[in-house]
């Protein structure tokens, strides 16, 4: 069973967190149809924003264009801007939430009134999507003669996977952004798809290996 994804207004204390602490951003142009986006990230914790930017840049781009283009419909239909907050974890124990209009940050109203149009906002729990497997058994189950724990590039592996969960987690939230009405489990049920089948895929291209258990 994984962490639940859901919707939830910003509380109060992320709030408060947030302001005594600061917050910088990073603007990432990832192209290939992605929004702009702003990643606005706790001050010293540089890190969370780079991996966005990995994700969406090179992870985004080295997936097949059939994976890719599960998404084209929802792409197309959210804001040209979108304002992503990141955190380690949420209390709530989320991997990430969508924002519902009234209850963007300071930082996604002014944008969005300083260029007179919508901006979408989501936030992304890194440390927590760093640890997450939709199907935790796939984890266990790489095969075709590739040892997962004694691979001298499981170190790679690591490192696409987790940019790959967040880019799924990223593209859940965007589905939320754009078909608010759309059930939860139907959103789910895709971007778990998505994910298992880019990391499959990267498997088998550089390991000549399976990802994954077949049903």
């Amino acid at each position: 069973m994984h962490r639940r994804l859901e919707i939830h207004p910003r509380g109060l204390l992320a709030e408060v967190i947030d302001r005594l602490r600061g917050r910088d951003q990073l603007l990432i142009q990832a192209g290939d149809n992605l929004p702009l986006v702003v990643a606005s990230y706790p001050r010293g914790n540089y890190s969370f924003a780079t991996s966005l930017q990995s994700a969406l840049g090179p992870t985004f781009r080295s997936i097949g264009p059939a994976i890719r283009e599960r998404y084209q419909d929802v792409l197309v239909r959210v804001p040209s801007l979108v304002v992503v907050v990141l955190r380690a974890r949420n209390r709530c124990t989320c991997l990430g939430h969508h924002h519902l209009a009234g209850t963007e940050s300071r930082l996604a109203r002014r944008l969005s009134a300083d260029i007179g149009r919508r901006v979408g906002e989501i936030d992304l729990a890194v440390e927590a999507i760093r640890h997450w497997e939709p199907l935790p058994l796939s984890g266990l189950a790489v095969t075709g003669g590739w040892e997962l724990a004694a691979h001298p590039s499981r170190a790679e592996l690591e490192y696409h996977r987790f940019h790959t969960a967040l880019l799924s987690i990223f593209l859940h939230e965007l589905e939320h952004l754009a078909h608010p009405d759309r059930p939860e489990a139907e959103i789910r049920v895709r971007s778990n798809e998505f994910y298992l089948a880019a990391v499959r895929e990267f498997v088998a291209a550089e390991f000549g290996a399976t990802f994954g258990i077949e049903a």
